[in-house]
């Protein structure tokens, strides 16, 4: 893709929107640095009306904390975005967490074409059926591709196999995930904030809308139907209706917690199926749902559900600096972070703990497994 004055236009428009900032606001803080420009001028250089002088990008790559390269990135823009939020959700906090998304989505590509390991496609095609429901298409994935009524040990590797560029990300707005299309690229970002359960589930959601096409223009069913299908279809996936029936079969409390933590899926949201299905009558389920209030576990469950996280961009951002492809301020150039957040994110990856991700200025060349051997020799000192 050439760069172009639209390119360079929506990148100044997403910046902002990242930074939740109206053009009021740019305005002011950008005559606060001495370059007196008027909202109405912001907003026609974000519209491609007027090509932005060099001394905007340059003050709005100090304002918005962006490498000044960042504006300049021909690469394409997410489109089709498709929400797996509360309705609640302020629009500048979905800009925000779209921007992010944009940023670590087109690093990624860009690695993954650095080292020359595009993500394939090994599940083949696989089409829901003219107004099939989410529970039968679950099914037939589960039969066409040999998971019987086993557990799903990794959602987001599932959700891979079917081409789809999976990363997750930090937010505390209402958040779970998003699924849509970065030019011809289908992604989905999760936020890692939530419960193992919680995250496993948003992924197999967010799954479903790509299998079903729903982030796409034109789509045909209003929104909380489309919500209402992905996530049946989620529900189906992660535990079919064998293993629902016989995680309730005893009324055994004990056992619901079992089958939690084997299936990976939350209580309520076995609770709640098994009464829509009419495994539980609407009473027992009134019954089990004053029990949780009671115990305290609407808000926190029992049960330990393993971490099921997307990893593939942070193990390809390491690769690429190993085989010095990359380096970690070259990929954070693009994603518009410093390098420090790429180091961080690998380091994470490789279950490092936040605290300990302490590093000194002048580790910039280390690399990430040197540096945990350090870690490592320091605790034992």
């Amino acid at each position: 893709m050439n760069l172009s004055v639209e390119s360079i236009a929506a990148r100044m428009r997403v910046a902002r929107e990242t930074a939740g900032m109206s053009t009021r606001i740019v305005s002011r803080k950008l005559k606060e640095r001495g370059l007196n420009i008027s909202h109405m001028s912001l907003s026609n250089y974000e519209t491609a009306k007027l090509p932005p002088p060099v001394a905007l990008i340059d003050a709005l790559s100090e304002l918005y904390l962006l490498p000044r390269e960042w504006f300049f990135n021909a690469g394409p823009l997410l489109s089709d975005i498709r929400y797996r939020a509360l309705k609640a959700v302020k629009i500048s906090d979905k800009r925000a967490f779209e921007g992010e998304a944009l940023g670590w989505l087109q690093a990624y590509l860009s690695v993954e074409q650095a080292v020359n390991d595009p993500l394939g496609h090994p599940l083949g095609e696989f089409k829901p059926k003219p107004s099939e429901k989410g529970a039968s298409v679950a099914k037939r994935l589960r039969e066409a591709y040999g998971m019987a009524d086993y557990p799903i040990p990794e959602v987001m590797r599932l959700v891979e196999n079917f081409g789809i560029r999976v990363i997750q990300l930090h937010t505390d707005a209402r958040i779970d995930g998003i699924a849509g299309w970065l030019g011809t690229v289908p992604i989905v970002a999760v936020n890692q904030s939530l419960s193992n359960d919680r995250i496993r589930i948003n992924a197999a959601h967010e799954l479903g809308h790509h299998l079903f096409e729903d982030c796409v223009e034109g789509a045909k069913l209003a929104g909380d139907e489309v919500e209402r299908r992905a996530m049946e279809f989620a529900s189906h996936l992660l535990i079919p209706d064998s293993a629902l029936r016989a995680a309730f079969e005893l009324g055994s409390m004990v056992r619901l917690v079992q089958y939690k933590e084997r299936f990976g899926i939350s209580l309520a949201a076995m609770v709640y199926r098994a009464e829509k299905s009419g495994i539980l009558s609407k009473s027992l389920a009134r019954m089990l749902w004053i029990k949780f209030g009671e115990l305290g576990w609407r808000k926190d469950e029992p049960g330990y559900v393993s971490p099921d996280r997307p990893i593939r961009m942070e193990s390809l951002f390491d690769a690429a600096v190993h085989k010095k492809k990359m380096t970690f301020a070259e990929i954070g150039a693009i994603a518009g972070v410093d390098a420090r957040a790429v180091r961080q994110r690998v380091f994470l990856a490789m279950g490092g703990s936040p605290e300990a991700f302490e590093p000194r200025s002048d580790r910039s060349g280390m690399r990430i497994d040197d540096y945990l051997r350090d870690q490592s020799t320091q605790k034992e000192l």
